[in-house]
């Protein structure tokens, strides 16, 4: 079983290749926070990005191995159960990763403008109980779209350096996410150029170094450390993967309307 796993993708066997590979290259990784703040200087770098959307404990498996390569990240937590686990995030934090907030308050308060940035507050002031939280990202793909509380407040007004999706231009890296276990290239101006289909193409373009800039966004809860989680994730990943691009088309289509 554990060859079979070796030569399956999305496994933590997989990931740790990717953070060696990462480890031994001219590239520095970077959590978004120090990339927002200006502090990494390098040349090459790649700005490690992890969504924590359905289970901490998977979060954790992440952040030992790529601690295991003196590797830091971005972690940012949905604020629900199984997500929002204090003891799982501390033992993330003591690993000089950085904890982030993954904000879906326009969606809790079903589009209520006002209420969504009170509870924003409350969710934040929550989480810098225990972490210094420096950054906040968007939940994407829900049914509303979590950043339009910025038109009404900013987010100085939380003393956050940013948001990935509103902070960050994707037109001067490569962006790549695993979402539903297909590496994406979601940089518009770089995509038709870039073609990364399994972990180890990712591998590859990481040892080519061609690109200065790399953001990598994982949603750790489908990487996969057995294989009854590989085949169990597999077909969970199907339907969820074919909701969200049906989505994501929906809005396409209706973008401006």
């Amino acid at each position: 079983m554990s060859l079979l796993l070796k030569k399956l993708d999305f496994t933590l066997d997989q990931y740790a290749a990717l953070c060696s590979t990462i480890k031994k290259s001219k590239y520095q990784a970077v959590t978004v926070r120090d990339y927002l703040a200006g502090v990494q200087r390098d040349k090459y770098l790649i700005i490690m990005r992890h969504d924590v959307e359905e289970d901490a404990c998977k979060a954790l498996d992440m952040a030992r191995v790529e601690h295991s390569y003196g590797i830091q990240a971005t972690y940012y937590f949905r604020m629900k159960n199984k997500v929002y686990v204090p003891d799982i995030m501390d033992q993330i934090a003591s690993y000089n990763h950085e904890i982030g907030y993954l904000y879906e308050t326009l969606d809790k308060t079903k589009g209520d403008m006002e209420k969504a940035i009170m509870l924003f507050a409350v969710e934040l002031a929550m989480l810098r109980e225990r972490y210094d939280i420096k950054t906040a990202c968007m939940h994407p793909l829900t049914e509303y779209d979590n950043k339009k509380i910025w038109e009404k407040c900013k987010l100085a007004k939380f003393n956050l350096l940013g948001d990935p999706y509103l902070s960050m231009d994707y037109n001067q890296m490569l962006f790549l996410s695993d979402s539903g276990r297909t590496w994406l290239v979601a940089s518009s101006t770089l995509s038709p150029m870039v073609k990364v289909e399994h972990t180890s193409d990712l591998i590859d373009l990481i040892n080519d170094g061609r690109h200065e800039r790399i953001c990598i966004l994982t949603h750790p809860e489908i990487w996969s450390k057995n294989i009854v989680g590989f085949l169990g994730f597999y077909l969970l990943g199907l339907a969820l993967n074919a909701g969200k691009r049906l989505l994501s088309v929906y809005r396409g289509l209706f973008k401006g309307s």
